[in-house]
């Protein structure tokens, strides 16, 4: 079967590809840590992570065996214990602000340039390399949004307008200095509405969610502490009723089973795309063409030809790769 090529002629105006980012994708970026070796470690990393600080609240607590999350909801809800909590979140944020992103690319390198303005990244994710990786891209080509949904060690916005930066800067509309959002703990019990910018990202999201043709995630399970979060994901998903056509791609290293299992709800009729890498997801075969690939499959019937993806150890050719790549964009909107 002929092939159809998505690179030239690219949609103007496509709907949003939604990706959502769990502690997976973080972990699958940066295998052998960030620039400096600093390990990304997963939510049940975290007690080795703080070392005796959190064994001995564990035991003084006389919490119930289970997992990080789990402990962390239950001693939150012993107010005698807050000071010792506070110092925890306080170890925690320290370690993540002190990240770096490495000098070569990195998948999320290839993940925000691999998205056009359109599109949209909600990450359950504290660190920041997503963002220094959004950050060192800008100037590239148009990028996706941003979105925190349990909040960021370095993302600061404003107060009154929706501005994606960093510690330091200024709203370029009203001129104030950008306010660093909250981090969002794992408790039993999350609420989405009681910090006013994680809640500002939860409703882009959700939006975004509605009127997306695709959904992507990647390395998030949704674990129970996050029921919350999974039944919002799901409303905003189950109300189009189109979904019949539309797939939940998948990047994972579970097996195909558990993922079925896991995801059940949100994959109407199977329609399930499970892969172990991100170089073989569709961002990755057809970066800045994924409408354009589903398009052709879903409507048409036709597979459409790989366009990426081009791997190097250089950033700078990997940024000038995107460059001509978007400028495809640019002529099509001309025309």
């Amino acid at each position: 079967m002929n092939e159809l090529s998505v690179r030239e002629k690219p949609a103007p105006n496509p709907p949003p590809h939604v990706v959502l980012l769990g502690a997976g994708a973080s972990r699958a970026a940066f295998p052998h840590g960030d620039k400096n070796g600093k390990q990304l470690p997963l939510l049940d990393d975290l007690p080795e992570l703080l070392g005796e600080t959190w064994s001995q609240l564990v035991s003084e607590t006389e919490v119930p065996s289970g997992d990080f999350e789990s402990q962390y909801s239950w001693i939150k809800s012993k107010p005698a214990f807050l000071p010792e909590l506070e110092l925890i979140e306080k170890r925690l944020k320290s370690y993540f602000k002190e990240m770096e992103l490495p000098d070569c690319p990195t998948i999320y390198d290839y993940l925000v340039l691999g998205l056009r303005k359109t599109d949209v990244i909600g990450t359950f994710n504290w660190d920041p390399l997503l963002l220094q990786a959004h950050e060192r891209n800008r100037g590239i080509c148009s990028l996706p949004d941003l979105r925190f949904l349990h909040g960021c060690v370095s993302f600061s916005t404003c107060e009154t307008h929706d501005i994606l930066g960093s510690e330091g800067q200024v709203c370029p509309l009203c001129k104030s200095r950008l306010v660093t959002g909250r981090l969002l703990y794992p408790e039993a019990d999350k609420d989405y509405t009681r910090n006013s910018f994680i809640k500002r990202d939860w409703e882009f999201i959700q939006k975004a969610i509605e009127r997306s043709f695709h959904l992507t995630i990647f390395g998030y399970s949704a674990p129970a502490t996050d029921y919350k979060a999974r039944e919002i994901l799901l409303d905003a998903w189950g109300e189009e009723e189109s979904r019949g056509s539309c797939h939940v791609e998948l990047i994972d290293i579970a097996s195909s089973s558990a993922l079925s299992e896991n995801w059940r709800d949100f994959i109407p009729y199977d329609h399930m795309m499970p892969v172990s890498c991100f170089f073989d997801s569709s961002i990755a075969r057809w970066p800045r063409r994924t409408f354009e690939w589903k398009r052709n499959a879903s409507i048409y019937g036709m597979p459409s030809q790989d366009v990426g993806i081009f791997k190097t150890d250089s950033l700078q050719e990997v940024q000038d790769w995107f460059t001509e790549l978007a400028m495809e964009e640019d002529r099509a909107k001309a025309v």
